[in-house]
């Protein structure tokens, strides 16, 4: 993306800004320093705490839940010639139906990257 990678990473990285890019994501609240609690429309509203935790060196941020849906990842901001480059890492303990849940997990995986672009490139 053409956006430099430390204003990508300060973007992303910001709590406040979760809800903003992660798709179905409706609230990010800070707990403490690496926990956060979050709420998402996903099948259905799911509300919880996550880890979440900000690495300023490697521009990276791993995160993670526990319970029903047990599922955790990370993203990385990473310079490239003209900006930036994003990569994200999903895992996901259980799935009961693979393939719809393959399809809901893709389509809100492309509409957070795109998300992520907006954010990442506009000027505010």
């Amino acid at each position: 993306m053409a956006a430099p990678t430390n204003k990508v990473f300060d973007r992303l990285a910001g709590p406040a800004n979760l809800s903003k890019y992660v798709a179905m994501m409706t609230m990010a609240v800070p707990k403490d320093a690496e926990t956060l609690h979050v709420a998402a429309e996903v099948q259905g509203r799911h509300e919880g705490d996550a880890h979440f935790h900000v690495d300023r060196t490697r521009h990276r941020l791993p995160w993670g839940g526990e319970g029903e849906g047990q599922y955790g990842g990370w993203l990385q901001a990473a310079e490239a010639e003209g900006g930036s480059t994003v990569t994200v890492h999903i895992q996901i303990a259980e799935q009961h139906d693979r393939d719809a849940n393959n399809t809901v997990i893709n389509r809100a995986f492309n509409e957070t990257m795109h998300r992520v672009r907006q954010l990442a490139e506009g000027d505010s």
